[in-house]
C-alpha cells in the first residue's frame, strides 16, 4: 500500500534500499508544502507482501470497512499484511519515517538467516493467518516497548536505523505468531496475556449481539478447543462461558440506564433469542430482572448496583 505511494513520488527526500533480498527498506521524508490537510494513500498492495511504517513524524490515518478509522501518530508503528480490508488510508504532508516491505516468498531465505541469528523460528504462513486473526494490521504506540526502540533509533547512524527496522520487524512477526504477547497492550490488560487471547477477547465483546461459540472461535483465530478454553481462563480468570455472559449483562446494564431500548430489544442486542434466558441472566448477576431494574434506576439519580 504506502510501497506503491512512496515509488510514486518524486524527491531527494525518499531513499530506496534492497540489499537484502526479498526485503526492501525506504527511508522518506514527506516535505508536501501546504495546511495540515491529509493527503490520500492508494489502498492497494500485492499478495504475502508484509508491510511495517516505522514513523517518526506526521500521521497515518487508516480507514478499515468494518470498524472506526484508525489513527497512528508519530512516533509509532504500523503494520499491514493485507490492504484489501481497507476503505481509505491518508498520511499527514509530514509523514517521515522508515518504511519495510517484505515480499514473504522472495524472502525466505533472508528471514530463515536472520531468525537464525536471532536465534528464532518464523513460519511466513503462521504469520499471515496471524495478521488475519489479527484484522490484517497492528499498531503501537506509546507502548514500552515502542518507546525504547525509538529511544534506541536516535543513536544510530541512518544505515544503522534501517537495518535495525528490519530486525524489529521480524521480531514483531515472531512474536505475532507465537504465544508471548505482542507488545501493545494497555496498561489494564493483565499481565503476560498474549496477542491472541486479546484479540479473541476483543472479537467477543464487539459481537455480543450474535452467537458466539467455541467452534467459531477456534475456526477464526486458528486455534484448538483445549488450547482456548485453557489459555483464556488463565489469562481472564473465568471460562469464556462465564466471562461472555458477564460482558452481555453489563452491557444491557448499560442499556436499561442510558436508553428507552425496550427489553426485548435490549436483550437481542446483546445476544439472547429468548427473553426468560436473558431475565435469567440478568437476575443472577444483579439480583432483579431487567424491568425491575429500570424501574429502580428510574427513581435514582445513578444506578445503585455496580458495574
Amino acid at each position: 500500500m504506502l510501497k506503491e505511494y512512496l515509488f510514486r513520488q518524486k524527491s531527494n527526500s525518499i531513499c530506496w534500499s534492497d540489499d537484502i533480498p526479498g526485503i526492501k527498506t525506504c527511508r522518506f521524508t514527506l516535505c508536501t508544502a501546504g495546511d495540515d490537510e491529509l493527503v490520500p494513500v492508494s489502498v492497494c498492495g500485492e499478495p504475502l507482501h508484509f508491510e511495517a511504517v516505522f514513523c517518526t513524524k506526521g500521521r497515518l490515518v487508516i480507514q478499515p470497512f468494518q470498524h472506526a478509522p484508525l489513527t497512528l501518530e508519530a512516533p509509532g508503528i504500523f503494520l499491514l499484511s493485507d490492504s484489501s480490508g481497507l476503505r481509505s488510508c491518508r498520511c499527514s504532508k509530514d509523514l517521515s519515517g522508515i518504511f519495510i516491505t517484505v515480499d514473504a516468498k522472495a524472502a525466505q531465505k533472508s528471514l530463515q538467516a536472520i531468525c537464525s541469528a536471532l536465534w528464532m523460528r518464523l513460519d511466513t504462513k503462521n504469520v499471515r493467518d496471524r495478521m488475519v486473526a489479527a484484522n490484517v494490521w497492528i499498531t503501537l504506540s506509546g507502548t514500552p516497548w515502542a518507546q525504547t526502540f525509538f529511544e534506541t533509533m536516535t543513536h544510530l547512524s541512518d544505515d544503522a536505523q534501517e537495518r535495525y527496522c528490519v530486525l524489529k520487524s521480524v521480531e514483531l512477526l515472531y512474536l505475532l505468531c507465537s504465544d508471548l504477547p505482542v507488545p501493545n497492550g494497555s496498561a489494564d490488560e493483565p499481565k503476560g496475556v498474549s496477542y491472541r487471547m486479546i484479540k479473541i477477547r476483543d472479537y467477543m465483546q464487539e459481537h455480543l449481539a450474535e452467537k458466539i461459540t467455541i467452534q467459531l472461535l477456534c475456526r477464526k483465530f486458528l486455534v484448538s478447543p483445549t488450547f482456548l478454553k485453557e489459555n483464556f481462563r488463565r489469562a481472564y480468570g473465568m471460562p469464556i462461558h462465564t466471562w461472555l455472559i458477564r460482558q452481555r449483562v453489563k452491557h444491557a446494564r448499560e442499556l436499561i440506564c442510558t436508553t428507552e431500548m425496550s427489553i426485548q430489544e435490549i436483550a437481542q442486542t446483546v445476544g439472547y433469542e429468548s427473553i426468560s434466558q436473558f431475565n435469567a441472566a440478568f437476575k443472577r448477576y444483579y439480583g432483579l430482572t431487567p424491568g425491575q431494574y429500570r424501574k429502580m434506576s428510574e427513581t435514582e439519580a445513578l444506578c445503585p448496583f455496580p458495574q
